[in-house]
């Protein structure tokens, strides 16, 4: 048991234990308060009220601890797959590229995507390329104040808990690769910011084709922990769970 400060009405001549920063703070803010406040209160009154505050102040300061090290341990943009599974409710994207014969010479396709679960800050962007999106269209927005189109943007304010928003648009999606290379499709940066740091994020891709269109040759990162691949006739899907950037690659063949 922690020893009682001596205090006016703490019959006792033990020594007052040494104080955290955050005691020292709290105790020049309170003593008057509490010196008032405890006139008519019996000592074991005001001991306990002491107690409390100590209590509370070194609470604040493991608050301040915690916070310290989740500071230290945040993600600056190094890439890192996440083999646990997401928290439920996490942020998630989703997108959607439907590729035909045309797209193939002209590198355009429509394009699908939607975030769910968005963080519940006051003011939020999401920002594509201006030379690779037109034709921008917001197609949902739940839980969200306000959400519109400004140039290659999409802005939101007033965002809340468990937001989402969806969009359509056309998308710059597939190049031609040199010689009989076939063909590349690349997205990304993926990301999750906030200030400086990176926070784990899913992203689902869905590249889909005509049946016998296409076929994959090779993904880039490689599938691995974190990074699923699953591909059939018409489509490729990567799943992903991760901190950091990432930027996807898929090479495509006749």
């Amino acid at each position: 048991m922690r020893e009682p400060i001596t205090t006016p009405y703490a019959n006792t001549a033990r020594r007052t234990p040494a104080l955290t920063k955050a005691r020292r703070r709290l105790l020049a803010f309170l003593l008057p308060l509490i010196t008032l406040a405890a006139m008519p209160a019996s000592a074991e009154d005001t001991e306990a009220a002491w107690e409390a505050a100590w209590e509370e102040a070194e609470e604040r300061e493991r608050e301040e601890q915690r916070l310290l090290e989740k500071a230290r341990n945040v993600n600056e943009g190094d890439l890192v797959f996440l083999d646990a599974r997401p928290e439920p409710g996490a942020p998630r994207m989703e997108k959607r590229i439907h590729l035909t014969a045309v797209s193939l010479k002209t590198g355009w396709a429509r394009m699908e995507q939607c975030h769910y679960n968005l963080d519940p800050v006051p003011a939020a962007e999401v920002v594509y390329g201006g030379d690779r999106t037109r034709a921008i269209e917001i197609t949902k927005s739940e839980d969200i104040g306000t959400a519109v189109v400004e140039g290659d943007s999409v802005q939101m304010r007033d965002i809340r808990k468990g937001a989402t928003l969806c969009v359509q648009a056309e998308s710059k999606a597939i190049e031609s690769l040199p010689g009989d290379a076939g063909f590349l499709v690349e997205n990304g940066p993926f990301m999750r910011r906030f200030l400086d740091g990176y926070y784990p994020m899913q992203v689902e891709l869905v590249i889909e084709w005509p049946a016998g269109l296409l076929e994959l040759v090779e993904t880039v990162p490689a599938e691995q922990p974190g990074y699923a691949v699953a591909q059939n006739d018409h489509s490729v899907t990567i799943r992903a769970h991760f901190e950091g950037r990432l930027v996807s690659q898929v090479r495509l063949e006749r």
